[in-house]
């Protein structure tokens, strides 16, 4: 008997994968900005090895956890597509879509679907590339030296001197201008590598799957025009998939698996590619360049 994919559970899993991606972000920037908040520019230079230790820690572990959370996700959403179970990190033998949906619930810290405990066939084969922490240890410490580091060092010999003490009110407002330039950019950049531990995964495992035909990125309200412009394409299948798998500092973005010809896109991909439709009959299409202009007298306004 033929499997019936399962469109709405997909575009209700994604919905979950994405708002647990973007909870793990906010995670992470939370934890660092209690870190920086006990940070004076004052005492800045003596504290850059622990505060660069701290960041790596805490991007990693996000990171880490964002890979376990896609790996549960893929792994749901193949099954729900086309009724095979893909082997991997944490396949158990003798899945169901019941036991799929409950590993999925717990990484996302909510009940959002159940299934039927009937065993679905399994394939042992693993598509999952392996975790890579020393790359992710990497790319947290380039951004801390980006962000912190480099920008501290540039802006700490613009330190006014304190003409009426620690409680001078310019130095006061230098000080929270600093703090919040330093947040900003290494916050965007942690948040970005932490949730690029699933998102990678996803486009990778998408390349080594026999089964998986491609992805379609998934949007966030506000997302800036280059992104809008990448859901615009819709479907992204294997031969083209690489040129949209990269995401840019502060990007909500996701990608969602296509396994079957019956997939169907999420409003937010709907909505660009209708955006994109119109842009085209209007003025006969362009650059991403062209797009933003459009899009802005259109009314349009990407989040800040």
């Amino acid at each position: 008997m033929a499997w019936t994919p399962r469109t709405a559970d997909v575009l209700k899993t994604a919905a979950a994968f994405k708002l647990a991606q973007s909870a793990l972000a906010d995670d992470f920037a939370e934890r660092w900005a209690v870190v920086l908040a006990g940070t004076t520019a004052a005492d800045l230079a003596g504290s850059m090895t622990s505060l660069g230790a701290q960041y790596r820690a805490a991007v990693t572990e996000a990171a880490e956890a964002s890979y376990a959370l896609a790996v549960s996700y893929y792994r749901l959403v193949r099954a729900l597509e086309t009724g095979h179970v893909i082997g991997g990190p944490g396949f158990k033998p003798r899945s169901s879509l019941g036991s799929l949906w409950s590993d999925f619930n717990g990484r996302v810290g909510r009940r959002v679907g159940t299934g039927p405990r009937e065993v679905l066939p399994s394939l042992t084969r693993d598509p999952f590339p392996a975790r890579d922490v020393e790359r992710i240890a990497k790319d947290a410490d380039a951004a801390f030296r980006e962000h912190v580091r480099e920008k501290a060092e540039k802006v700490r010999k613009d330190r006014p001197k304190p003409s009426g003490g620690l409680d001078d009110p310019e130095l006061i407002a230098w000080e929270k201008e600093f703090q919040e330039s330093l947040a900003s950019g290494s916050t965007g950049a942690g948040q970005t590598i932490a949730q690029d531990g699933g998102r990678d995964v996803i486009h990778q495992t998408i390349h080594d799957d026999p089964g998986a035909l491609g992805y379609f990125r998934d949007p966030s309200p506000g997302a800036c025009y280059r992104c809008v412009m990448l859901a615009s394409r819709g479907a992204v299948f294997k031969s083209r998939s690489a040129a949209a798998a990269k995401f840019h500092d502060h990007c909500k973005c996701q990608p969602v698996p296509i396994f079957s010809r019956r997939y169907r896109l999420k409003e937010s991909t709907q909505h660009a590619v209708d955006l994109w439709k119109q842009f085209v009959r209007e003025t006969g299409g362009g650059n991403q360049e062209d797009f933003r202009t459009w899009l802005h007298h259109k009314g349009y306004r990407k989040r800040r």
